[in-house]
């Protein structure tokens, strides 16, 4: 159907085309001629313009997911009302403000994510670098040649003029090459939505280890200590003969025992910590870790249930699905590979034997090729190239399936383990506690001679175990949490459908997620633009210094590019960080690149810089009190009509608050 559209569509243009040819030949002046060859031309693009469409094939989903529980009444999934932001926040429902602050200072520091946000930079130079072959190429060439003939004369020749190269893109090629540009360029961007997905889910699965190590070294201390105690007990008792001396080394062995288990305790914490510290890119010096343990959060109020159309979200499903876009577009432009281009070449210049007559009226000189060539032998290495392509889309397309189903298998893991693990967690906390008190009991029984040493030690034994495993399974629980956020694609931003002609899957941006408070952010997107000058002038009038008749100020550029959310998320790691350097600052948005279409303000990246500083000596003290705690930034110089021409400044951190920066 494609082609067959195709051929017709180009058959209407030759046709008229050939009119136009034979009309310009029965036409003597060249002013008549050179008007109606740029009609022609003029023709051509809407004659050659790219009629194909790129689909997303309908992969089919179930209505609900097996492990999802189902209402007594109705019979139906329970699926709760959308609420903005709120997979996209999934962190701050565990209710830890030390969470919430690790995963900021991650957002803004994270070395990989920031390489990833480099790679969308590269690819959106490719994008623009794609469209621009679909344009002519002008050049001006400046020509000296010198012949030397026989005889011995010498004759040198002088030429400077305009060159024109143009590739006209008959069979759709360059449009084809710069669609498969602009779904690499939405690749890239899906695949730093999942490194930001990925690294949120790794600093809160850390940071539950680490509480649930925490939790595990403070029972064997109490452990430790209570079997201390016991051991001196059991001293003063072989003293009077009531106990034996094979009890109190049975006793002695416990006690070591349970202190050897301590330093293994405490590696595995140091080693979640460091976890920690390398994904929020700094060091253990500059990140601070919360002494309690499980009770600092709080058991997320979900709905388990979801839809499974919210696994078309997810940012590695929709990277293939650029990247499947992009392969069905290279199909088309192999395809026009193997038809024959058409380039046209014209030169207009001046050129003489004499240097001071070459912008003379007779020394103009001009000269129009159109070469159409077509291939009659190759070896058949265009057609295989359009095979290759086919193959390539038939492998991603295998891939595109792969990806949701194993999405799909991940949210039911999820949702059976937060059901399985809740309920073990149940039995635990029963058997923990029936555990406590038959220690507690025997412990006095024991003391009393009413029971033997090796009844008290096993109960004694039972209660730590269990209260340990206690903790692991909670920890499990909180983990299966962290899990089905992560499988539902949360913690990135909704993206738009693809653009292009072409069927899209339905996306929707359903959450499974209660709150009696809806998540939002309480600072306003934009920011203000008209604080920046305010600010500005009001510290032009303070400063006294010889910089005053270049009108000059000073920034402190932070490093790297950012997106809106991450640019909110660096804000409020300043702010909680740096609380003194803050205040009386500001978070500049500087020189936003919209990247794709039509999420340009979502998809908006920017670079960052606090102001203003009126010396650069103050501006580098800044900075290196920034770079002590692994946070890179340089110093640079400004104006006000620089601060004026387009920039964002963030709230002021004196008159906006920490509370009114962060997400509630």
């Amino acid at each position: 159907m494609r082609i067959n559209f195709l051929r017709i569509l180009l058959s209407f243009c030759s046709s008229f085309g050939y009119r136009l040819v034979s009309f310009a030949k029965g036409r003597r002046d060249i002013g008549s001629r050179l008007l109606i060859l740029i009609l022609f031309l003029a023709m051509l693009p809407s004659c050659t313009t790219k009629v194909f469409k790129y689909d997303i094939p309908d992969i089919p989903l179930p209505k609900m997911f097996s492990a999802s529980p189902v209402s007594r009444e109705t019979g139906q999934t329970r699926i709760s009302a959308p609420e903005e932001a709120a997979l996209a926040f999934w962190w701050r429902l565990f209710g830890n403000q030390d969470l919430n602050r690790l995963v900021d200072r991650a957002l803004a520091n994270n070395p990989d994510l920031r390489v990833a946000s480099q790679r969308v930079m590269q690819a959106l130079a490719r994008s623009s670098q794609a469209k621009g072959f679909q344009w002519p190429e002008f050049l001006i060439p400046l020509r000296i040649e010198r012949e030397a003939p026989d005889r011995g004369n010498t004759r040198t020749t002088y030429q400077i003029g305009l060159r024109a190269n143009w590739r006209i893109d008959l069979w759709g090629e360059f449009s084809a090459l710069a669609d498969a540009a602009d779904y690499e360029l939405w690749r890239a961007l899906f695949e730093y939505d999942e490194q930001t997905r990925q690294l949120t889910n790794s600093v809160v699965a850390a940071f539950v280890e680490y509480l649930v190590l925490s939790d595990r070294m403070d029972v064997a201390r109490e452990t430790d200590n209570v079997l201390t105690n016991m051991l001196d007990g059991m001293l003063a008792r072989l003293e009077s003969g009531d106990a034996t001396l094979i009890d109190v080394e049975k006793q002695r062995a416990d006690v070591q025992a349970v202190k050897a288990d301590m330093p293994a305790i405490a590696l595995q914490k140091v080693k979640a910590g460091n976890r920690l510290f390398a994904l929020v890119g700094g060091l253990p010096d500059s990140v601070t870790l919360p002494k309690y343990g499980l009770n600092g959060l709080i058991k997320p109020n979900v709905k388990l249930s979801a839809p499974p159309a919210l696994l078309l979200q997810r940012p590695d499903v929709r990277a293939v699905e650029a990247q499947l876009l992009a392969a069905d577009a290279d199909i088309e432009v192999a395809r026009a590979r193997v038809l024959p281009p058409l380039d046209i070449t014209g030169d207009f210049g001046y050129g003489s034997e004499f240097i001071d007559q070459v912008f003379k009226p007779h020394t103009i000189f001009f000269n129009f090729i159109a070469n159409l060539s077509a291939t009659v032998f190759d070896g058949g290495r265009r057609k295989r190239e359009v095979d290759y392509s086919r193959a390539v889309y038939a492998e991603l397309l295998e891939t595109y399936v792969k990806v949701i189903y194993a999405a799909s298998l991940e949210v039911e893991d999820a949702l059976s383990g937060i059901q399985q693990t809740a309920k073990r967690v149940q039995f635990q906390q029963q058997a923990a506690n029936a555990a406590q008190r038959a220690w507690a009991n025997s412990q006095e029984s024991y003391l009393s001679g009413a029971i033997d040493y090796l009844t008290w030690l096993d109960t004694a034994r039972t209660y730590n175990r269990y209260l340990d495993d206690l903790h692991i399974f909670k920890g499990k629980n909180y983990l299966e949490y962290v899990d089905l956020f992560m499988s539902l694609g949360g913690g990135v931003p909704y993206r738009s459908p693809l653009p292009g002609a072409g069927s899209r899957p339905q996306l929707t941006i359903d959450s499974l997620l209660t709150r009696s408070t809806p998540l939002r952010l309480t600072t306003g997107w934009p920011p203000n633009k008209g604080w920046g000058a305010e600010k500005y002038s009001g510290h032009r009038q303070d400063k006294q210094s010889g910089d005053d008749k270049n009108d000059h100020s000073w920034l402190v550029r932070l490093s790297g590019i950012h997106t809106r959310e991450v640019t909110e998320a660096t804000w409020r790691d300043l702010l909680n960080r740096f609380p003194n350097l803050v205040e009386g600052k500001a978070l500049l948005a500087l020189a936003p690149v919209a990247t794709v279409k039509p999420d340009a303000e979502a998809a908006s990246w920017y670079s960052l810089a606090v102001e203003v500083f009126l010396t650069e000596n103050e501006a580098r003290q800044w900075c290196t009190a920034l770079r002590r705690s692994q946070t890179r930034c340089d110093v640079t110089a400004t104006n006000k009509k620089e601060i004026l021409s387009g920039r964002f400044p963030w709230p002021h951190a004196k008159n906006h608050p920490q509370s009114q920066l962060s997400i509630h």
